[in-house]
């Protein structure tokens, strides 16, 4: 923690022990220490900027007791600037503007992802690490769709002809739909099992292909084609 975020931490407990020691009872020092602790989650923890609809729904989450409960309006009003809710509120925006400001960079992980496995144990909140961590999986999925579909970009087009067209000539496929040495080789690494797995992807008994959540990724019939292309070029 820097000199900067330790004073500002500092000068938000200073406030909570002042306006404790001015507390009318217990009910309201009970409430004050609460407030300070859902700040303390949001800004500290969860690294987010206070408002006070955040601190509300954050507030009834972990503290729901009915006896404890706080409303709206019990922050807001200002009560002719003697409102205990309301000054450690301020005296929290005041220093999540430091804190946050003052909180580490997060560093690039490999290439495609959103940050790194190390950024992401240190993020101590389960809910928002659960989050990112579901963020990073689905860039990782997406960036695995678009290799598969550079490997397969280019691939010839299959024509297919009626039978009158063909009739009395030969049924040799035509050059064009033959493939080179590397758009074959780039086909049947896509076709491999193995590779599939590896990729997220799922292979249909209709030769369709779908993603590991069941989401569609090619139509009834693709693997079948790209088979038929992988016998006529060998």
């Amino acid at each position: 923690m820097s000199d900067a975020s330790k004073d500002a931490r500092d000068l938000v407990d200073q406030k909570l022990e002042a306006l404790v020691a001015l507390a009318a009872n217990e009910v309201v020092r009970t409430k004050l220490r609460n407030i300070h602790d859902v700040c303390s989650h949001v800004v500290v923890t969860g690294r987010q900027r206070l408002t006070v609809p955040l601190l509300l729904s954050t507030y009834a989450v972990r503290f729901p007791s009915r006896e404890h409960s706080i409303a709206e309006s019990s922050i807001r009003n200002a009560r002719g600037g003697a409102n205990p809710y309301l000054e450690l509120y301020r005296a929290w925006q005041d220093a999540a503007e430091i804190l946050l400001a003052q909180g580490p960079q997060l560093q690039m992980g490999r290439v495609g992802e959103i940050i790194g496995t190390a950024e992401l144990a240190g993020i101590k909140d389960p809910a928002t690490r659960h989050q990112v961590k579901l963020l990073m999986t689905q860039n990782t999925s997406l960036k695995n769709q678009l290799d598969i579909l550079k490997q397969v970009r280019g691939a010839p087009v299959i024509t297919l002809v009626s039978r009158d067209a063909v009739s009395g000539q030969s049924l040799d496929a035509p050059k064009s739909v033959a493939l080179t040495e590397s758009e074959l080789s780039a086909v049947k690494d896509f076709l491999a099992e193995r590779k599939m797995k590896s990729r997220g992807l799922v292979p249909g008994d209709d030769g369709s292909i779908s993603m590991r959540d069941g989401r569609p990724f090619a139509d009834p019939g693709f693997l079948d084609g790209l088979r038929k292309m992988v016998e006529i070029s060998e």
